[in-house]
């Protein structure tokens, strides 16, 4: 089992303050204490190199708010969350990776 946890970017990238940028060939940093610790992921019976496809997968909202899925999701901010999106971050195993705008991008985020 694989446990994820999901952070929202409190930032927007309409926001003129947002504090990474994607330029070819550097690596993005961003601040912690713009990161909200929302939920956990608990996921099950999946590769490994498929958890960062799966966490976005789960964080979406389709048919049903992504946060009612009670066997995998553990919310730790109770109410309405908005799904993930560019500039959000998944942690496991020690480390960051933002959703980007094509994949996912290794982060460090800065405390």
């Amino acid at each position: 089992m694989f446990t994820i946890f999901v952070y929202l970017n409190t930032k927007l990238f309409s926001d003129n303050k947002y504090t990474f940028s994607l330029n070819e060939g550097q690596t993005p940093t961003i601040r912690f204490d713009e990161l909200s610790l929302i939920a956990k992921l608990h996921l099950k019976n999946i590769e490994e190199d498929e958890i960062l496809d799966v966490a976005y997968g789960l964080t979406q909202t389709r048919e049903r708010y992504w946060y009612e899925n009670s066997q995998q999701v553990e919310l730790i901010v109770t109410g309405e969350q908005r799904s993930t999106s560019v500039g959000d971050v998944f942690e496991y195993n020690d480390k960051f990776w933002m959703i980007s705008p094509f994949g996912f991008t290794e982060i460090y985020p800065q405390r």
